[in-house]
């Protein structure tokens, strides 16, 4: 009798800490559910989109959603320090910066999907960088090294539901219920972050600096796949948008000492690939490129790069004069080949000129003056 009691009340305690357990289990991811750590707009109580923009990919869901914006910036750190506000300001669009450091293809092809997700109908432009490290020499596939939150934009509840118990996810939960403060360098509403502070070390030390810029590549080496397979999942993805949406490919530049030689493998190689994200842009109407691929003036100075690939803000300005000549062009172009639209109408456009190749031209600009950045 004693030994069937005690086996009667361990059963009992046993449901109760499962059932417990469980309880707080469900508690807890409703809570988080409920608090929307990452503003993605999936809480019953979700409302504007108010999630700062960090450095990191914490805010880029709210900062992607926020129906204040029309036009977005895609890509990695290597377009990261294009001012979205002075590209509103030299084309009237709302921009929004939603580049992610240290991300590939994937995450990049997530973010701009996220984007046109949230603003079906309404968005008007996107400018997305082609890095040459990027675009040409990866396996669209793979993504990067640093962990990139896809669940976070998941179509699919389960998937974000998964993904949102985490201890990350809960200190977050606090940061935006007032009970963490967080220690992050957060930016502007519009997603920009400035890097140039997060490599005060490196630019305090000129020899090492110096050092780094002028570091040899070898130039015998092509990419692996001259084929350029990163080439078709752009154009797959570009097809899906309204033809009314500008889209500019903006090629950024890297220090003159990345450049390869004319003639060597590696040169061979990345002009392919330049050709063939440029007739990319000629096979889409309403699309242009921003070409800092190639060597200038700019390129060869010290003072205007921390290392080969991240160029400072002087380059930076006159990559955004470039990017809003660009959309000036297009959008006027647009306004006269595209009336008003519904959102059925514009994709039925973006269809007919894709399959049909009918319609306006919009995918190449002329230079009208030597180094303007535009080809």
């Amino acid at each position: 009798m004693i030994a069937e009691a005690h086996h009667h009340a361990w059963s009992r305690f046993v449901s109760w800490a499962v059932c417990s357990t469980a309880g707080l289990f469900l508690a807890l991811l409703g809570g988080l559910y409920l608090i929307d750590p990452y503003d993605t707009g999936r809480s019953p109580f979700s409302g504007e989109p108010n999630l700062y923009g960090q450095k990191d990919v914490n805010a880029t869901a709210s900062v992607g959603r926020s129906p204040q914006f029309k036009a977005a910036v895609i890509g990695n750190s290597t377009i990261a320090l294009i001012k979205p506000s002075r590209l509103t300001e030299l084309t009237g669009l709302p921009f929004a910066q939603l580049s992610v450091p240290g991300t590939l293809i994937p995450e990049q092809i997530t973010v701009m999907d996220w984007f046109m997700k949230h603003h079906d109908g309404t968005a008007e432009a996107l400018v997305i960088s082609i890095n040459r490290d990027t675009w040409c020499a990866q396996d669209p596939k793979r993504v990067g090294e640093n962990p990139f939150p896809f669940w976070r934009f998941s179509n699919s509840p389960f998937e974000y539901v998964s993904g949102l118990l985490s201890v990350s996810s809960l200190e977050q939960a606090g940061r935006r219920l007032g009970l963490i403060r967080s220690a992050k360098a957060q930016s502007a509403m519009d997603g920009y972050w400035d890097y140039e502070p997060f490599y005060a070390e490196i630019l305090a030390d000129s020899r090492r600096r110096r050092e780094g810029l002028f570091k040899q590549g070898n130039d015998q080496r092509g990419y692996p796949d001259g084929s350029f397979p990163a080439v078709q999942v752009l154009e797959k993805r570009l097809t899906t948008l309204p033809a009314d949406v500008s889209v500019v490919l903006v090629f950024p530049p890297v220090f003159s000492v990345k450049q390869p030689k004319p003639g060597t493998p590696r040169y061979t190689s990345e002009q392919a690939c330049r050709q063939a994200f440029t007739d990319l842009v000629a096979r889409r109407p309403n699309t242009a490129v921003v070409d800092w691929w190639l060597d200038r003036p700019e390129l060869e100075r010290t003072d205007f790069f921390i290392d080969q690939i991240h160029y400072r803000h002087p380059i930076a300005r006159r990559m955004e004069d470039d990017i809003a000549a660009a959309l000036r062009h297009l959008r006027e172009r647009a306004s006269m080949a595209f009336p008003p639209r519904t959102r059925a109408s514009s994709q039925a456009r973006g269809a007919d000129a894709g399959e049909k190749g009918t319609g306006i031209s919009l995918s190449r600009i002329e230079c009208e003056k030597p180094g303007t950045g535009l080809a």
